[in-house]
């Protein structure tokens, strides 16, 4: 087989699903290797893989504390079996896209507020919109946008606000 037919059959090859994924890694866990792996254990590794900088543990030890408790609520007596490894993944998952949402988003409040004071002003929303903007939008649109989002704070636009109606 040349490496055009590779990269074909590759291409054609099937991603497996979360839940594949999940219930492949419960089944592992039941494996007398690994039989009775506690909670704790899980939560370290999976915090590990997903902090592995983390420069001071905090937003690792929030993770891991996340995991446990999504753990906890889906186990019986710190034991995991392949149906509960699946639940509780799926509502740490679940936490991931919130979290991932939420940081795209400050990244691009942030980007714009260039004044540094926790709002987007008139002028830097103008700016971001014209970043970001449907080429339907006319000026006086992306002013009336700025005004609903602001609720009439003096201020701009806080983040808040900025993420209620983005999303």
């Amino acid at each position: 087989m040349d490496s055009k037919q590779n990269k074909q059959k590759a291409h054609k090859t099937k991603t497996m699903s979360n839940k594949e994924i999940y219930r492949i890694l419960a089944f592992e866990f039941q494996q007398q290797d690994s039989l009775g792996i506690k909670i704790d254990l899980i939560a370290e590794m999976v915090s590990s893989l997903f902090y592995p900088n983390d420069q001071n543990g905090e937003a690792k030890q929030n993770f891991k504390n996340l995991i446990t408790q999504s753990f906890k609520s889906h186990c019986y007596k710190d034991e995991i079996n392949e149906e509960s490894f699946c639940n509780a993944m799926n509502s740490v998952e679940k936490y991931i896209n919130e979290e991932t949402t939420d940081r795209f988003l400050q990244k691009i409040f942030k980007r714009h507020d260039s004044d540094k004071d926790g709002f987007l002003n008139q002028q830097e929303f103008v700016f971001l919109m014209k970043n970001y903007k449907d080429s339907h939008l006319t000026e006086a649109d992306m002013l009336a946008i700025f005004n609903r989002m602001s609720q009439g704070d003096p201020k701009g636009v806080s983040y808040e606000n900025f993420k209620k109606y983005s999303l």
